[in-house]
């Protein structure tokens, strides 16, 4: 996902958790983990990312951390 991507699928993000309020926005968020969760094609990648996130939450500094994409490798 490029740059542009991944702005739009943020300004989905966010414009859902508007649609649904405050008080549905912890379970949306909780679906929407649960299903790229299990996109991932191992635990590992699962377990790197919810370190991050955790990580990210108590160090309460910016939570934008998530890592550069890495380009496709020639063919």
């Amino acid at each position: 996902m490029n740059n542009d991507e991944l702005d739009q699928a943020y300004t989905g993000m966010a414009q859902a958790l508007s649609r649904v309020g405050e008080a549905q926005a912890p379970l949306l968020l909780s679906i929407l983990s649960l299903s790229l969760l299990a996109r991932l094609s191992n635990a590992k990648e699962a377990a790197a990312l919810l370190a991050q996130a955790e990580a990210a939450c108590l160090a309460n500094g910016p939570v934008a951390n998530y890592p550069a994409a890495t380009p496709a490798s020639p063919t």
